[in-house]
């Protein structure tokens, strides 16, 4: 049985913490030139969607990729991880590995849940972050769709109770399944 982890006050202040820091290195960024980890030319690829199997925490990220002084537009990232106790421990590896590949500007969107499902080929995106509010789900059921995911991602903005109901709901499913063919 797995264990269940309600938001506290503890989680929210390192929640808290952790996007300020983020703005801090950001705005350091701005007013500095290329930082060594930007300017080392790393070639390590960081992978846009990572969703571990099951119904999980995730946070949406985004990015400035090294070397993207002319192209300042923004990687987005969709992470998820088994045994996160918060959207703040998605996180926290991510970022290390972000900015030791030299990508700048790394702002966490906000954060939801992933239910992927192997057997029904889904992908269920939902809920939300009380550390960091409300992922953009259309933005992250893109992104999963462009990384070459096979599976039929969705999202919605029922409650995660009743959005763990559903997908146990073998009508739900088929009827899901007869509007992605729509």
């Amino acid at each position: 049985m797995s264990e269940e982890y309600t938001t506290n006050a503890h989680d929210l202040a390192e929640a808290a913490k952790l996007q300020a820091q983020l703005e801090q290195d950001s705005n350091a960024n701005n007013n500095n030139s290329p930082s060594p980890s930007s300017s080392a030319q790393h070639q390590y690829r960081i992978p846009s969607v990572s969703i571990d199997s099951g119904a999980y925490k995730y946070v949406l990220i985004t990015a400035l990729p090294p070397n993207s002084i002319v192209h300042n537009k923004p990687e987005v990232f969709v992470h998820s991880k088994r045994g996160a106790q918060y959207h703040r421990n998605v996180a926290e590896p991510l970022i290390p590995i972000l900015k030791q590949s030299g990508y700048t500007d790394i702002r966490i969107k906000g954060g939801g849940r992933i239910l992927r499902c192997d057997d029904d080929n889904i992908i269920k995106i939902f809920g939300y972050s009380y550390g960091f509010g409300q992922a953009d789900h259309a933005l992250a059921k893109d992104v999963v769709e462009k990384s070459g995911n096979k599976m039929f991602a969705y999202y919605c903005f029922e409650t995660e109770y009743n959005a763990m109901l559903s997908l146990r709901d073998d009508l739900s499913i088929q009827k899901l399944c007869a509007f992605r063919d729509t």
